[in-house]
């Protein structure tokens, strides 16, 4: 697999644990399951590119990778730092900056709520899935997410003589027929 960056995710899950133990942070199993799925995802739509072999399971309580579930099951192993390139510690860094400040809990919803887990989601089987298809999926759950903008319901609130004015966009009122018939 030549269309990745890291050799494993366990070289992303022992940075994502470096940098948790560097902010004083414990990070439970789910949680680094939780952010190595955003990692892969957020680099499939940010590069083409898988951030690291692997694939995941989507399960009931979101998308887990199967040999990082199992190793963590007798907790980390002692590796040194891992030595990644500086463009995916950087990478890395934001995703730990968008996400980590959530907990599991907050985490596991998020994920929940996502399309991409919606649609491969199956209760009587858990569902290996290629995170290169749900880029697309998953980019859409998040362009749904973010408020549409609209300057006309804008409202300010302003100081007057008589107190606080709510104030809002102007919008002319539209003419009647038998208004303009009186212009002329």
């Amino acid at each position: 697999m030549n269309n990745k960056t890291a050799t494993s995710a366990l070289d992303i899950v022992n940075w994502f644990c470096h940098r948790a133990q560097s902010s004083g942070i414990t990070l439970p199993e789910p949680k680094i399951q939780h952010l190595l799925f955003l990692a892969q995802i957020h680099y499939a739509l940010k590069s083409g590119r898988f951030l690291m072999p692997s694939l995941f399971v989507c399960e009931q309580s979101g998308f887990y990778e199967a040999t990082i579930r199992n190793i963590m099951q007798f907790g980390l192993p002692l590796m040194p730092a891992p030595a990644l390139d500086s463009q995916t510690a950087d990478f890395l860094e934001l995703i730990w900056q968008k996400y980590a400040s959530r907990t599991e809990t907050e985490l596991g919803s998020f994920i929940l709520s996502l399309d991409c887990w919606k649609q491969s989601y199956r209760p009587e089987a858990d569902v290996i899935i290629d995170p290169m298809l749900l880029a697309d999926s998953f980019a859409d759950s998040i362009s749904s997410r973010q408020p549409r903008h609209n300057k006309s319901a804008e409202t300010k609130i302003r100081l007057s003589q008589n107190g606080p004015v709510k104030v809002s966009a102007w919008h002319p009122r539209k003419l009647k027929d038998s208004d303009t018939q009186k212009e002329n």
